[in-house]
């Protein structure tokens, strides 16, 4: 009998580390082998513009929702989606863990990358707590701009005390 109990990854790492380069992939070859793929990122998220879609920073992109809340992935999920995909998850905060919870109980295999850390090295909710319920953990390196070495962490260059999170709403 297969096992109705869904799936999490979550993919962390540092800024430039290729977080949402995997997500893509695993998108695309879920949507290769006909899998029913839904990827939502937040609409804080304005990188490469408000276009429906999300981008690596290596050009890669693919299909996606725009979304202010965590809730709203369940309202907009579409009967068929298997796999459901979560780009920039920090920027939903912990209301997002009980919506994948809730994904799981559902059956759905879930796909989430994100920042585990802020600059200072802080946990940056909720992928520590998504990390903790995974059924993996997909951890990247970037590599340092400064030196060439392996990065675990990104630093902050721009000197403020503004709060991240803080500054991208008031963009909106």
């Amino acid at each position: 009998m297969k096992n109705k109990l869904g799936f999490l990854e979550v993919i962390a790492g540092p800024m430039y580390c290729g977080k949402t380069e995997e997500l893509i992939r695993q998108a695309k070859r879920a949507a290769i082998g006909k899998k029913h793929v839904q990827v939502f990122k937040h609409i804080i998220d304005t990188r490469y513009g408000k276009d429906k879609k999300i981008f690596s920073h290596a050009g890669l992109s693919f299909e996606s929702e725009l979304i202010s809340k965590a809730s709203q992935i369940l309202k907009n999920l579409h009967p068929k989606t298997e796999i459901v995909a979560i780009d920039e998850a920090q920027w939903f905060g912990e209301e997002l863990t009980g919506v994948i919870e809730k994904l799981l109980k559902m059956g759905k295999r879930v796909i989430v990358s994100g920042l585990a850390t802020t600059f200072d090295r802080q946990p940056f909710a909720p992928i520590p707590t998504l990390m903790a319920i995974a059924d993996k953990v997909t951890k990247l390196s970037a590599i340092c701009v400064v030196c060439g070495e392996e990065a675990v962490y990104h630093k902050r260059i721009i000197k403020n005390n503004i709060d991240p999170l803080l500054a991208a709403l008031r963009r909106l």
